[in-house]
């Protein structure tokens, strides 16, 4: 019996190796809790019209991006998607699990487009169906009080 259970486990193992590729991210909202404001792009394909609307309407905004401690996931179909620390960064993929979790988490179906954005505090601040531009996304973020304190703490004002 002991032979038998070894065997199994010997034989699994390659395949629960294999099942995750190790460039994956298996993202998970609780790890960027008050650290990073998350922005979710969910699109049906990669080629998905709005979803090529969005990038370009982020093209170039790495700096405010990168200042508001704003990632980007984008999840395409039901299990792709990639994580990046601004639009113009190079992308890690998400595991399948991660983006399948995204978007029940969110409730976006498979052939819908959103654009969410969430908070530090890990909660949902806003949600479009529609390509969003940077600077409105960026307002959206500076009108939140955690914002509001950062800059005064940037500006050297958080006396």
């Amino acid at each position: 019996m002991r032979t038998l259970l070894v065997a199994c486990i010997v034989l699994a193992l390659p395949l629960t190796i294999m099942g995750t590729p190790t460039d994956t991210i298996n993202v998970r909202l609780e790890d960027h809790q008050w650290e990073h404001r998350l922005l979710f792009v969910f699109a049906p394909t990669d080629s998905n019209k709005m979803r090529a609307g969005q990038e370009a309407a982020f093209e170039g905004r790495d700096p405010g991006f990168r200042e508001r401690d704003l990632l980007v996931l984008t999840v395409t179909g039901q299990n792709r998607g990639t994580q990046r620390a601004a639009p113009g960064a190079e992308p890690q993929p998400l595991t399948a699990a991660a983006a399948r979790r995204l978007r029940d988490r969110f409730d976006v179906p498979d052939d819908a487009f959103r654009v969410v954005l969430v908070g530090k505090d890990g909660t949902e601040k806003r949600r479009e169906a529609e390509p969003v531009s940077a600077r409105s996304v960026f307002d959206t973020i500076d009108a939140m009080p955690m914002r509001q304190r950062e800059m005064r703490e940037q500006d050297g004002g958080g006396e």
